[in-house]
């Protein structure tokens, strides 16, 4: 199975358009796209979004998108007690199996303290997030499961508190964080993760947000193929 996952930074004409090449010239089985417009994927597809509802009162933009070649079932789009329209979770089969894929957007650090709500402390919402997201995570049962999408951290933990870091660890405890450390082709650390629970991976790799002297997103894009 192929997934590639990236932020566009509300990519939109010729940025857009690149960005689509990029990705789709890797024939991926599934997208996790965060910071997109609505008609972002070129591509024809199965396309689900979460609430547009972020607290930042904007029209025709989503924190997370899910792309599949097949269709989509039991999809949610609430996240119990979490910060609204940040998380997506459906099923897709994928090489004869039934596969659930969560994309999510974790809050960075300063959400809605001094724009949008303006009713946050330092990494407030971020906790609550995945305070939320463990706690759905504790009542899921399936067997074949990834995590995907911005997660705002970087992993082994760099800057970001000792409390800030352990409650991502221990949301993601029964899964494997195949994006920790320096990923192959960009030499860098990432905030956008994938975590798998039923998976091995064959290959990963990162692709620059940078080509032929433009920056198309401020992400670089994360590539893989599981087993």
């Amino acid at each position: 199975m192929k997934l590639v996952v990236c932020n566009t930074e509300w990519a939109v004409g010729k940025k857009q358009k690149m960005l689509n090449e990029i990705i789709f010239d890797y024939s991926p089985d599934i997208v996790c796209a965060t910071e997109v417009k609505k008609d972002f994927f070129l591509n024809k597809g199965n396309i689900l979004f979460s609430e547009s509802d972020y607290g930042y009162n904007t029209v025709g933009k989503y924190k997370v998108s899910l792309w599949s070649k097949k269709t989509w079932t039991n999809v949610t789009v609430k996240l119990p007690d979490a910060p609204s329209g940040r998380f997506v979770s459906a099923y897709t089969e994928v090489d004869s199996s039934l596969v659930n894929i969560i994309g999510i957007c974790i809050p960075w650090k300063s959400a809605h303290t001094s724009t949008g709500l303006k009713n946050k402390k330092i990494w407030e919402d971020h906790i609550s997030y995945i305070d939320a997201l463990n706690d759905y995570l504790n009542k899921d049962n399936a067997p074949k499961q990834i995590i995907c999408g911005d997660m705002n951290q970087r992993i082994p933990q760099a800057k970001q508190p000792n409390l800030v870091f352990d409650n991502l660890m221990n949301m993601l405890r029964n899964h494997t964080i195949i994006t920790s450390g320096i990923i192959p082709k960009i030499e860098t650390v990432t905030i956008d993760h994938i975590a798998v629970k039923g998976w091995e991976v064959k290959n990963l790799f990162g692709v620059s947000k940078i080509q032929n002297g433009l920056e198309l997103t401020d992400h670089d894009l994360i590539f893989c193929e599981l087993n």
